[in-house]
């Protein structure tokens, strides 16, 4: 998820102004779980064919029209973790591909595994080519404490004390093996796993988890998912009119520092219809323009840039109203043990939208998930740069940052943005991830990420909880801290025998806009000048 800064608002790992639900504000943005269950010989699965939407501006891969399978009840009911028996195929052997090359070298198309969601029937109209390259040449950043990787070999398999134990047979093979099409996307040096999934491996989520921490995604902090245009639908229509939103005030700490970024409340028109200037440079190329904005806009409101967040999208109703397809391609996912906790809290265990204006700078700050869970997040439309610390470095990190003896939640409190050049002088390794319509970023437990959109976006995120997730090891916010997101330690401890679930879903209200002046509504222009009069600092 994602977090910001300065309000009354906002949760995840980076945004901000929207108020929680009227009982509690509370923060959004599988390692290896449950053991899929290979049939000896699955039947083959025609796809439905789509109809082709034309390419957006400033996205490598088009828009298509899709039926995800799963539906998203109104009512958060609690799930009892499946129990499933897993077997691999004596067959599987045959059908192994080899291990994920740097560029071209990909595994052949993956036999499908079983799984418990169908696909809708098919259409009579023909499925897109999607294209996934990168408008431009990335460009190196100077003095790059991140070692040149060569990008003809593959990943070596991770070592890190942070690694956990795959519970699925499948994570059992060699990652060379494991049948999932895969390739290493991103600037060079900078490159992490993205994967390509058939429609019943996307379903099996566990599994892909598994093959990707097999792989060494724990150290880049994340992998990409690509979304089978099977299970890709269109963005539908939604009236364009003023809702409440982030606008942003950042502040340089100390000379060549790093930067506060306090969020003010605003409001903002978001339409996915106007998707702003094209950003046609590379992801390193954007991260300076973002850094020349900053220094730019020092100690004064961003003109134009509104970012929405925390919108709920739970329901059908909701999702129509949030300008995303009624069923979530994220939500509910197999083997997420959230399923199991005492509370449903809105964002983490359900998905918030999130929306940015058609203006460059669109940012959320430096965090890491609560309770250490994994979080996705997918994109519809737009761009987004993410620059994500690798779960193996998070004590470098933390120190770093500046932890010490502080709240476990510390970086919360403070709402900062780190630019590449910073975190190389501190030590800290990072990647840049650059994220295109139909991508699902999975961030891993304990890297910290912040990022920014490039224009018009529109996305979905919330937590995950794998197999081996638990609660004994995660140290909460402390409560002379007083954040107001931080989420109790008890609303997420396993439910127990014969217990209700607490649905802090169903009283989630519905935040009321800011009343208008009665002489006459400010322009955005307006707005901002008196924003910069009187700000106050939230967290996202």
């Amino acid at each position: 998820m994602e977090l910001q800064s300065a309000s009354l608002e906002e949760p995840t790992l980076a945004s901000s102004p929207q108020e929680p639900a009227p009982a509690i504000l509370l923060p959004a943005d599988a390692r290896h779980a449950v053991t899929p269950k290979v049939s000896p010989s699955p039947p083959p699965i025609i796809p439905p064919t789509v109809l082709p939407v034309a390419p957006v501006p400033c996205v490598a891969p088009p828009t298509v029209s899709h039926v995800v399978p799963h539906t998203v009840s109104p009512v958060v009911s609690p799930a009892v973790a499946p129990t499933v028996a897993s077997t691999v195929a004596p067959t599987l052997a045959s059908t192994i591909s080899p291990a994920p090359q740097r560029r071209e070298d990909q595994g052949p198309v993956p036999t499908p595994a079983s799984s418990a969601i169908e696909l809708a029937p098919a259409t009579d109209l023909q499925t897109p080519t999607q294209n996934h390259s990168l408008p431009s040449t990335p460009v190196q950043l100077p003095s790059s404490s991140i070692p040149q990787e060569e990008s003809s070999l593959p990943r070596p398999p991770v070592t890190s004390p942070t690694s956990h134990a795959v519970s699925s047979e499948l994570s059992e093979i060699d990652p060379g093996e494991f049948p999932i099409d895969s390739d290493y996307d991103g600037p060079v040096g900078q490159q992490v796993l993205r994967l390509k999934p058939t429609v019943d491996q996307w379903n099996d989520f566990p599994a892909m988890l598994a093959f990707a921490r097999r792989q060494g995604a724990d150290d880049d902090g994340c992998f990409k998912i690509i979304l089978p245009l099977e299970l890709q639908e269109p963005l539908p229509d939604k009236s364009s009119h003023k809702v409440p939103a982030n606008a942003y005030r950042p502040n340089q700490i100390k000379k060549n520092s790093f930067w506060r970024v306090d969020t003010v409340s605003s409001e903002g028109t978001f339409s996915s219809s106007d998707l702003g200037p094209e950003c046609n440079i590379s992801a390193v190329e954007a991260v300076n323009n973002l850094r020349k904005m900053f220094r730019k806009n020092d100690r004064k409101q961003i003109r134009h840039v509104r970012y929405r967040v925390d919108v709920p999208a739970w329901t059908p109703e909701q999702r129509l109203a949030a300008g995303v397809p009624e069923r979530s391609p994220i939500h509910p996912l197999k083997g997420d043990k959230l399923d199991q906790t005492r509370a449903i809290i809105p964002g983490i265990h359900t998905p918030y939208v999130y929306e940015s204006g058609p203006h460059f700078g669109a940012s959320f700050q430096i965090h890491a998930e609560d309770f250490r869970l994994v979080s996705l997040n997918h994109l519809y439309k737009g761009r987004k740069i993410w620059i994500v610390v690798p779960s193996t470095a998070v004590d470098v990190a933390e120190k770093a940052l500046g932890r010490n003896d502080r709240c476990s939640q510390f970086m919360r409190h403070r709402a900062e943005f780190f630019f590449p050049q910073k975190l190389e002088k501190l030590g800290i390794p990072f990647r840049i991830i650059d994220q295109r319509p139909g991508e699902t970023i999975v961030i891993l437990p304990d890297a910290y990420h912040e990022g920014f959109s490039t224009g018009y976006t529109i996305a979905e995120a919330k937590n995950y909880a794998d197999a081996a997730w638990t609660t004994d090891t995660y140290q909460p916010c402390e409560e002379s801290c007083q954040l107001v997101t931080a989420i109790p330690a008890d609303l997420m401890r396993p439910l127990e025998n014969g217990e209700s679930r607490l649905n802090l879903c169903a009283s989630y209200g519905v935040r009321p806009e800011p009343p208008k002046s009665p002489k006459r509504s400010l322009d955005e222009d307006d707005q901002d000048k008196q924003d910069n009069r009187d700000t106050k600092r939230i967290k996202e």
